[in-house]
């Protein structure tokens, strides 16, 4: 069997993006007040941060989705290729822009996203897309995923979560927040095909109007998924399933920049539980995922190696697979 055709970890599905990383002294930026950044560098983000470090934690992973055919393109291209990401789902789109963000990160580690997304119409679902996502163990897949202008498409994602479902594959959708959702009803679709759904405790408030995160967990479980991730922040996550709820204290570390920390959490909690660990374990290694980013400013490469999250789990072992050969 060849690597190509060999089952895979992870899919990932939707738009790649590109972050313009610009750390600066403060925030805001005021007109007038000019300030020299510390360094400029584009990178890989959203999604791809979920990639970079599902594959620094060991995993097998593919893209199914689309970017524009344009020099962020194939910056974010390079960079996933350089980290060993399969490309094999990736179609890029002549005449349309990738999605660039500037990412502005002060000292104090405060962030603000500046973007935009150009009108676009979606993909034409691919005839390859199937055989990747019957071979897949993990889906993974965001609320930024569904939205209208996405190059690639609400309905594309869709039908690739029920394919991949008829597979047996296990679903995990990370919300995103409400404001940047423009149809919610599309949404509900792709929760009610998820198994796990993670999102952070003000996410969930606000896609419920309930004051309670816990409470607002149990609501959109109620939807479909069996399992929601309530990310806490520096206090960790919680995981709300039917009848439980487990708490996973999250890790002191010097804070830094969160950009790019919750994609990466995603791939450390994806991670554990393919390797069949349970519920805290699963927490535990995400969050020592998400405190190991956070020690970093910028996305993409940029990300923590294998052996920072390592030494944050100590005296446990990683419960991922095991390190290869040449792994950072």
């Amino acid at each position: 069997m060849s690597i190509r055709q060999s089952p895979l970890h992870l899919v990932t599905l939707g738009d790649l993006v590109a972050d313009l990383i610009v750390p600066v002294a403060s925030l805001p930026i005021e007109a007038g007040q000019h300030q020299r950044a510390d360094w400029m560098r584009l990178e890989a983000g959203g999604t791809s941060n979920t990639l970079v470090m599902a594959v620094r934690l060991g995993l097998k992973t593919v893209v199914i989705g689309a970017m524009g055919n344009d020099h962020a393109g194939h910056h974010v291209m390079s960079i996933l290729q350089g980290e060993h990401v399969q490309l094999d789902g990736l179609i890029l789109v002549e005449n349309q822009k990738t999605p660039t963000s500037l990412v502005l990160v002060d000292r104090r580690g405060d962030h603000v996203f500046v973007g935009a997304l150009d009108a676009a119409t979606p993909i034409p679902f691919q005839a390859n897309w199937p055989s990747i996502l019957l071979r897949a163990r993990a889906l993974f897949t965001t609320g930024y995923a569904m939205h209208p202008l996405a190059l690639f498409g609400p309905d594309n994602n869709l039908q690739c979560m029920t394919i991949a479902r008829s597979g047996g594959c296990r679903i995990f959708m990370d919300l995103g927040p409400s404001a940047f959702i423009d149809d919610p009803e599309r949404v509900a679709e792709a929760l009610a095909l998820s198994d796990v759904v993670l999102a952070t405790a003000e996410e969930l408030c606000q896609w419920t109007d309930l004051a309670d995160p816990v409470q607002a967990a149990h609501r959109i479980r109620a939807t479909g998924p069996d399992t929601v991730v309530v990310k806490t922040g520096p206090d960790g996550c919680i995981i709300v399933k039917a009848r439980k709820e487990v708490i996973c204290p999250g890790f002191q570390v010097e804070f830094r920049d969160s950009v790019g920390a919750g994609d990466a959490f995603a791939a450390g909690y994806i991670a554990a539980v393919l390797a069949g660990r349970d519920d805290g374990a699963a927490g535990r290694t995400a969050n020592a995922v998400g405190a190991a980013a956070v020690t970093r400013v910028g996305t993409g490469s940029l990300l923590p190696a294998r052996k920072e999250v390592a030494a944050l789990l100590a005296p446990e072992a990683l419960p991922i697979p095991p390190e290869r050969k040449g792994q950072c």
